[in-house]
């Protein structure tokens, strides 16, 4: 699937929002909301891994991606969606 890598970002910020939300106002089913966030950051954090080591870009470009998706996940996530992954997937 070509899109998993969105959706499982998208999907990990939306679940995560709504489990916030929902254990702030005493909800019954936060801790699951939260916990599918967390398995859509790691599909995304997976799939986008795949991406960059299976491109032909060099090394260290790809090396610098995979740290700061480790680290710096939201941002460099959202970094990679925007601008990055159009490169990766083209040389891929």
């Amino acid at each position: 699937m070509k899109n998993l890598v969105v959706i499982g970002f998208i999907g990990s910020y939306l679940f995560s929002l709504l489990g916030v939300y929902s254990l702030v106002n005493g909800y019954d089913h936060a801790a699951k909301l939260m916990a599918l966030g967390a398995l859509c950051y790691a599909t995304f954090l997976i799939k986008a891994i795949l991406e960059i080591s299976n491109s032909k870009n060099e090394g260290v470009n790809k090396f610098i991606w995979i740290l700061g998706l480790i680290f710096m996940g939201s941002i460099v996530g959202f970094l990679y969606i925007i601008a990055g992954r159009k490169r990766f997937v083209q040389n891929a």
